[in-house]
């Protein structure tokens, strides 16, 4: 279960990161610049990340005796 957390966690990071450096190198800086990286990240987060977050779901599931996906 923590490996599954855990790489989801890294996709969602390393993608808010490539987001912040892209904005960062546009120059947008400061609050505006990681409010909009955050924003832009967890957009683009859903599709990218749909095969780890259902791998979570499913074990939480299995876990709690539930049906999977």
């Amino acid at each position: 279960m923590w490996g599954l957390n855990l790489r989801y966690f890294a996709i969602r990071a390393a993608l808010f990161a490539a987001v912040l450096a892209v904005l960062l190198l546009v120059g947008v800086g400061g609050l505006l610049g990681f409010a909009l990286a955050l924003v832009v990240s967890g957009l683009l987060s859903y599709p990218l990340a749909l095969r780890q977050r259902r791998a979570v779901l499913d074990s939480v599931a299995a876990r709690r005796g539930g049906e999977s996906r």
